[in-house]
């Protein structure tokens, strides 16, 4: 047994278990385990798990920064074979490591290793098992479940997300509390999950898989963790025309097409509203299941993707062209270094000889489409390389590229640019017929345009694929390759697929691959991780990307690739920024696992799309834009910035997207921060509306430390380098007035604190502010908490209002009528009432609470909203005094909305507590005043109409209608048609 490991017996007599107290905290680990009389501590400074020390489930969870915590029970894991579920194991030993604590337990046939880790700095947990056969036979594993979970007192929500696309690929769930919650999830792609409402899940998945004689099973990873609500909202409708217009933004050109049967539905799929703290929290998870992987060459590394750019004829100038610009690298247009033209798969590798390894002798002509003609080895046209043709039963113990390839990659070679290829994942061998994919009548499964493929299930079809690619690699030596096809056993481009059938799985129904028939979806899945993790070992500084062929399996397919095509195809500059910020904020992947393409010509365009480019990725690649690089002004733009993003590489890599996704505004950028420096990247499309004003908090919400007091300096680096902006001090807004179709690049630098504070926008210049972490449609996040009493009808029979969201939290009245509204009826407050009772509310800042008012009474001491009991110094009650609407600040009244009417007119009000301990008055959708104050209205019960704890003010006089108390800060836009919408 290893030195670094501490092993426990537990004797169990009697039932009682007798366990030691330990503590192990090493000076290189801030990870503790503590263990007591029924269970064990697995903490740091972020996240305590108290794991029951009789069964190794998961009994309560802490998140120390909220000092909040959720005690669950349920099962630590279950799993059956073919044969039934597996009881009667019982702990045997507890086993403990600087970050892990394994609860070995065992019956009569299987041993199972039981593992939880967490890192010093991690705010959440892993948790998988390994199963063995005592007797080392072979066994078969049907479905394990790895959490089955339900909670003493029920989260407010459990809501389910996947990565908003038609894939709908599962990654999380968010376990929702007012303050923040737990997220939990299984990192595969493929889930068997059981939903319990507000109280708990069951999530595992199905293997169906034998395990062979003296191996072991190792579970996939379930994950859970804790986070903070920040009271500002993310709204997605996924990288597709949606129920919110995308103004700015064209899918026109785009590859989005091709991921419909026919037309593509007005809504692809449904609309989605996160805290930015549930989607942060998820990010710096996948940051460690999708670890950074190396590249060619240290720094931002660029490479040149000759299909984008459309470079079929291999002339030597391209090469020149770039050794000029400093990019060294470049993917041949063609698949298998010119042996195949995508998506046609290669008769030069479905004909080869398998045993041994032999490739088939042409005739002269070989796969390349270009100008050159047939001397050069060279076919004209794409569809041709099917026309190819060997010598019968002559092969070559070598791969050989055609003539005119070799050249060109020689070439390559003797001036320092790496000439590399791709090629199709979903081969088919014709002399192993045994290794094809099946349809369930027995019919070898075809991908696009008729192409055979085998399995990927099979275990012999994978090794010999990987034995032609470590064969190719060591000929050719090159630093990129990429896979552009079908791999997993699913339709992803609907369009394309043959007969009535779309979108989905397309399985395998042979009998000898060692899966059930119609169901490899595990082996194949773990044969190509299996697959690409040998490439990525054996080759560590390639880049492998993935174009179609892996889209179903969503982030947990990217673990060992550097990047892939992001969704589908794009037509340009914003395009890649938009499906760019739906990476980061739907599947929550980091920025070194995004791709995006310089495609602009014109120098002008040519830099947009370069800034672009380096806004939202950690190496570039050049599609188009390559034609750009004739002129030497883009050449030493390139030259200058790449340089800028090398020296800058880490603060590129810790994007924070400040505004809705490209296209629904006309700002959208990012924040690039590490501790109390760093970048803000801005863009502006082309557009004829109105001049833009961007604001920005200088907070911890663009990942600067907490930092009361501290200034910061920000400066514009592109296009006016050097000039000085401003100068704003933490918890500050930067506000920036935004050029039309632009790219800004600015600096943000600490100052001494004896700096004074400095503004250089026109105030005067009224201006669209678009606020940074405001998002569209963030209106349609719902919480249970939430409230809306329409009054259009009165119950009767129990004299309340029914809360519109839901059953519960009905609005009890004290004599009000119905009269006429704003919408339909409104409620009636007439002198001698004794307001509405709307019970605990159970919020607390961020809030908004708006409703429609009109009074004939001029009032000195109206109470709108009050806590009816509790302390004096609770604050956030609202009165009428004359024209003024006023705040309760546990001290003294203030103003909030000036200019009320009591000539019995229609007025909106809206009053927003913000998080950052600030409430704004807005009346009829304008910002009236801000000051100090918060929303302190949970464990209490509310009036609204009634005196303040029951005994100070006077019951408001007059009419109300449409009351919303929403749990989050809407914005100004919000506002604005909460008021239009619906008047």
């Amino acid at each position: 047994m290893s030195k670094d490991f501490h092993n426990y017996r537990i004797n169990i007599l009697c039932n009682v278990m007798i366990i030691s107290f330990l503590m192990i905290a090493t000076a290189r680990s801030s990870t503790r385990i503590s263990q007591k009389q029924d269970y064990i501590l697995l903490e740091n400074s972020l996240i305590t798990l108290r794991l029951d020390s009789r069964d190794g489930s998961i009994g309560q969870i802490t998140d120390k920064k909220l000092e909040s915590s959720y005690l669950f029970k349920g099962k630590s894991l279950v799993f059956s074979t073919d044969k039934g579920e597996v009881k009667g194991l019982e702990i045997e030993s507890i086993q403990t490591s600087s970050h892990a604590v394994i609860f070995h337990l065992r019956n009569r046939q299987f041993e199972v290793a039981l593992h939880y880790t967490l890192g010093d700095d991690d705010h959440f947990a892993e948790k998988f098992f390994v199963i063995s056969e005592r007797n080392q036979q072979s066994f078969y594993i049907k479905d394990l479940v790895l959490e089955n979970m339900t909670q003493a007192e029920p989260f407010e929500e459990i809501h389910f997300h996947d990565d908003n696309s038609i894939w709908q690929c599962p990654i999380n769930l968010f376990l929702r509390t007012d303050k923040g919650g737990c997220f939990a999830g299984l990192a595969y792609p493929y889930w068997n999950l059981e939903e319990r409402g507000k109280t708990g899940f069951s999530l595992g998945f199905s293997a169906n898989f034998k395990v062979a004689a003296g191996a072991s099973f190792h579970s996939e990873k379930y994950f859970i963790g804790v986070y903070r609500n920040e009271g500002i909202y993310r709204y997605s409708q996924g990288p597709y025309p949606g129920a919110k217009p995308n103004p700015y933004m064209s899918f026109s050109g785009a590859g989005v097409a091709q991921h419909f049967k026919g037309q593509m539905p007005a809504q692809a799929v449904k609309s989605e509203v996160l805290d930015w703290g549930e989607v942060w929290a998820m990010q710096k998870y996948m940051r460690h299941a999708l670890p950074d992987l190396p590249l060619p060459e240290k720094g931002y590394w660029v490479w040149q993707n000759g299909w984008w750019a459309k470079l079929w004829d291999i002339k030597t100038e391209i090469l020149d062209q770039l050794k000029l610009s400093g990019i060294h690298d470049i993917m041949t247009a063609h698949t298998w270094f010119g042996r195949g033209n995508h998506p046609i798969n290669p008769p030069y590798l479905n004909q080869m000889r398998t045993q041994p390894l032999g490739f088939p002798k042409d005739k002269g002509l070989a796969g390349m489409p270009g100008p050159a003609g047939p001397s050069a080895g060279l076919h004209s046209k794409h569809e041709e390389v099917s026309l190819d043709q060997f010598i019968a039963d002559q092969f070559s113990d070598e791969f050989v590229a055609p003539p005119a390839m070799e050249d060109f990659y020689n070439y390559g070679k003797k001036i320092g640019v790496h000439v590399s290829s791709f090629s199709l994942p979903g081969l088919y061998f014709e002399d192993r017929p045994e290794w094809a994919s099946r349809q369930q009548g027995g019919k070898v499964t075809e991908y696009l345009f008729g192409a055979q493929v085998d399995c990927p299930a099979c275990d012999e079809y994978m090794a010999h694929h990987l034995k032609v690619l470590h064969h190719v690699f060591k000929k050719y030596k090159p630093r990129w390759w990429g896979f552009d096809g079908r791999w997993l056993s699913y339709w992803e481009v609907p369009k394309y697929r043959p007969g009535s059938a779309g979108l989905g799985f397309d399985t395998c129904y042979a009998t000898n691959h060692g899966h059930p028939p119609g169901d490899n979806l595990y082996k194949e899945w773990k044969n190509i991780e299996r697959f690409l993790r040998e490439i990525r070992s054996t080759y560590p500084s390639m880049c492998l990307e993935m174009y179609y062929g892996m889209k179903r399996g969503g982030p947990w397919a990217m673990r060992y690739f550097n990047a892939d095509e992001n969704y589908y195809e794009t037509n340009g500059v914003m395009m890649n920024r938009f499906q760019a910020w739906h990476n980061g904020n739907d599947r929550f992947r980091p920025v070194y696992k995004n791709m995006a393409a310089v495609v602009g010509k014109s120098p002008k365009d040519f830099k947009k799309s370069l800034l672009s480019t380096i806004s939202v990725t950690s190496y570039a690649k050049f599609g188009e834009g390559f034609h750009a690089l004739a002129l030497e002004e883009n050449r030493q733009f390139l030259k200058e910035w790449r340089a800028w993003a090398t020296e800058n590489h880490a603060y590129l890599k810790v994007k924070r997207d400040l505004f809705d996704c490209p296209g629904f505004q006309a700002i959208d950028g990012s924040a690039h921060m590490i501790k109390d420096r760093g970048y803000f990247f801005l863009f502006s499309p082309k557009h004829k509306g109105d001049d833009v004003r961007a604001s920005i908090p200088i907070n911890r919400w663009i990942q600067l430390d907490e930092a009361p007091g501290q200034l910061y300096q920000i400066k514009e680096l592109y296009p006016n380098k050097g000039k000085v902006l401003a100068t704003v001090a933490y918890g500050e807004k930067f506000l920036y007035d935004m050029p039309k179709d632009a790219a800004v690049v600015l600096s943000l630098q600490p100052v001494s604190k004896k700096t004074q504070s400095t503004i250089q926008v026109d105030l005067q210049d009224k201006r669209q502010v678009i606020e940074a972490f405001s998002s569209e449609g963030a209106e349609q996040r719902v919480f249970a908490s939430d409230r809306f009493y329409n009054f259009d009808k009165i119950d009767e029979k129990t004299s309340t209002v029914a809360n519109q969201l839901s059953s519960e939290h009905p609005a009890r009245l004290s004599g009000q009528t119905l009269t006429y509204g704003v919408n339909d009826k409104a409620l009636q407050f007439k002198l001698g009432d004794q307001g509405v009772l709307l019970g605990d509310l159970g919020m607390e800042s961020p809030v908004t609470v708006s409703f429609w008012i009109k009074s004939d009474t001029l009032q000195n001491d109206g109470r709108i909203l009050s806590q009816l009991e509790g302390p004096s110094h609770q604050k956030g009650a609202l009165r009428i005094v004359g024209e003024q609407l006023q705040l309760w600040n546990a001290k003294a009244w203030s103003m909030v909305v000036s200019g009320l009417s009591h000539k019995s007119v229609w007025q909106h009000i809206a009053i927003v507590y913000h998080k950052d301990g600030t409430v704004s008055g807005y009346l009829n959708g304008r910002n009236s005043h801000t000051l100090n104050g918060s929303f302190d209205f949970k464990g209490v019960k509310a009036g609204l109409g009634t005196p303040f704890l029951g005994q100070w003010g006077k019951p408001f006089v007059g009419i109300l209608d449409d009351l919303r108390i929403t749990q989050g800060a809407l914005n100004q836009e919000c506002i604005y048609k909460l008021i239009y919408n619906n008047k």
